[in-house]
């Protein structure tokens, strides 16, 4: 968990308790979800506890961070490397001589030296 999350994130997790506390003294049905939707997930709402939900955990992002892990291993396994298979080659004879010199499409033929 610590990977993933702030530190000083964590370490607020008992306001949030605290604070939905707060809230059932208010309000006796309020369901811990309902708690959770309205405070994270809701437009943000400046009311009169508004200073106490911006102590809530996770609430904003006060420094961003990646990290990025790369595992590296060594296989014992061991392989060949082949060399590429050689083409198969066939040859065609083409005769120039059998093709009609009037066609429809010598125009768009490159020019013959």
């Amino acid at each position: 968990m610590f990977s993933f999350a702030e530190f000083h994130n964590i370490v607020k997790i008992p306001v949030l308790f605290e604070h939905y506390k707060e809230h059932q003294s208010l309000d006796a049905q309020i369901s811990f979800w309902s708690f959770i939707r309205l405070h994270y997930f809701d437009a943000l709402q400046v009311d009169d506890d508004y200073q106490r939900d911006r102590q809530l955990p996770f609430r904003d992002m006060d420094c961003g961070m990646i990290v990025n892990t790369t595992i590296c291993t060594i296989s014992p396994v061991a392989f060949e490397i082949l060399p590429p298979a050689e083409p198969v080659r066939e040859f065609y004879h083409f005769n120039d001589g059998h093709i009609p010199q009037f066609t429809s499409f010598d125009i768009f033929q490159p020019p013959r030296c």
